[in-house]
């Protein structure tokens, strides 16, 4: 059976029963209280996190099974995470409904790029129907996709290739869709391989002109750079942090890969981690693309969102689960987060709106009190506005807005989910 076949056959299966969701809920549960990390569909396989994605956030890499410390960290992450807010902030929800889908449905990009957790071809498909446009295999001697970034036109993405899990150097391709969404061949990009095993970062400009790349610390935990490409002739700029911690994020269930571009094409969103005794707090930056190359310091500004919201962090009640995503206009962040509130235990999830002026909330899209993980959120492409956001309530992915939740259809979910856990991860 080919990989198109095996897709449609896929999308003909059944969704997975909530029994089969809160079966896999309960193992990452115990692996974050310290049992064995959870399995992945394929044994000794992990999720080989992409940089995602256009403004894409949501299940990333679940390195768990990468790394063990960013594993354990990385479920906790979702199951732990959690942000104290005031009644006002918990206060409001937005309706779930199908009215008017295909009007909603058009504020959202018409394709794309779906990677699977393991080695194999990539999927090319329509948000608002699940069809299937294509496959993309990687192309020899690589064997898996571990990034995917995608341009503002619905149509160029850029694919990192890979030789294997876990493994080097990484090269960068092309891919270009027709008008009806069909993929053509990938291009080779004239940018050198990177060495690395891990792109903490990956990200595609709207205008699709410059690739930006964040790599890790070489040596110890020092010397964490951004790389900004041209597309067209390769041509490299490249900013080092002199200071500890990384760029972007290694080990995030729920994230966007740590680099966002703002519509101007000229700023960049980018997140420094840091270890400490109590974790991986983190801080957000603006970086100016048009500086001067050398020092990020230099070349940024920082987003007062407070350290202790970000990262992963013990001992919290509560925090933005992955990175937020940035509008285009560059005036909101909209994150999903995680609230646990005293015994007995509830969950608080919500899906809030931030100044980048002042780092404060100032809107709830969504938000919901659960007994359990079931009612978990994230988030994966936004508008220029944040008046639009592809957005996940559980394992169900759908289009948000201020007024009402709208779900993707099942056939488009299968591509994506598959027995309650992501199955592929798409770039948007």
């Amino acid at each position: 059976m080919d990989e198109l076949s095996a897709v449609q056959h896929l999308l003909a299966e059944p969704p997975p029963g909530p029994e089969v969701v809160e079966a896999a809920r309960l193992r990452l549960e115990r692996a974050a209280l310290g049992s064995t990390p959870p399995r992945t569909r394929a044994a000794g396989r992990g999720w080989h996190a992409p940089g995602l994605v256009r403004r894409g956030v949501v299940p990333r890499r679940w390195a768990g099974w990468l790394a063990p410390v960013a594993a354990a960290a990385a479920v906790a992450g979702v199951i732990i995470a959690s942000l104290a807010f005031s009644g006002v902030i918990l206060g409001g929800t937005a309706g779930t409904g199908p009215a008017n889908s295909s009007g909603v449905f058009g504020k959202v990009p018409r394709y794309f790029v779906a990677l699977p957790e393991i080695p194999g071809r990539a999927v090319v498909g329509a948000t608002a129907t699940g069809a299937v446009l294509g496959t993309v295999a990687p192309p020899k001697p690589y064997t898996m996709f571990t990034g995917a970034a995608a341009a503002g036109d619905d149509r160029t993405f850029v694919l990192a290739a890979a030789p294997g899990l876990g493994r080097g150097p990484v090269k960068f391709y092309r891919l270009a869709l027709d008008r009806s969404g069909h993929p053509a061949r990938l291009a080779p990009l004239p940018i050198p391989p990177e060495t690395t095993t891990a792109l903490p970062g990956l990200a595609l400009s709207p205008d699709g002109s410059k690739l930006a790349v964040s790599l890790p610390p070489v040596h110890g935990q020092i010397g964490s750079k951004i790389q900004v490409f041209s597309l067209a002739t390769g041509a490299r700029r490249e900013w080092v942090w002199p200071g500890r911690g990384t760029l972007g994020q290694i080990a995030m269930p729920v994230t966007n890969g740590g680099l966002q571009w703002e519509a101007d094409n000229r700023t960049l969103m980018f997140e420094l981690t840091t270890r400490t005794k109590d974790g991986w707090p983190g801080q957000l930056y603006l970086m100016d693309t048009t500086a001067p190359a050398g020092s990020l310091p230099a070349a940024s500004t920082r987003i007062p969102v407070p350290g202790t919201y970000l990262g992963l962090q013990h001992n919290r009640r509560g925090y933005i689960v992955g990175m937020p995503l940035i509008t285009g206009d560059g005036t909101k962040l909209v994150a999903p987060f995680f609230h646990l509130s005293a015994p007995p235990k509830v969950f608080g999830f919500t899906i809030t709106e931030f100044s980048v002026r002042t780092g404060k909330p100032v809107r709830v899209l969504y938000q919901r009190r659960t007994a359990s993980e079931a009612g978990d959120t994230g988030v994966w492409w936004v508008n220029a506005s944040g008046t639009a956001v592809i957005a996940t309530r559980g394992s169900v992915f759908g289009v948000q807005t201020p007024a009402t939740f709208t779900p993707l259809p099942p056939r488009t979910q299968r591509l994506f989910v598959r027995h309650g856990g992501l199955f592929r991860l798409p770039a948007w």
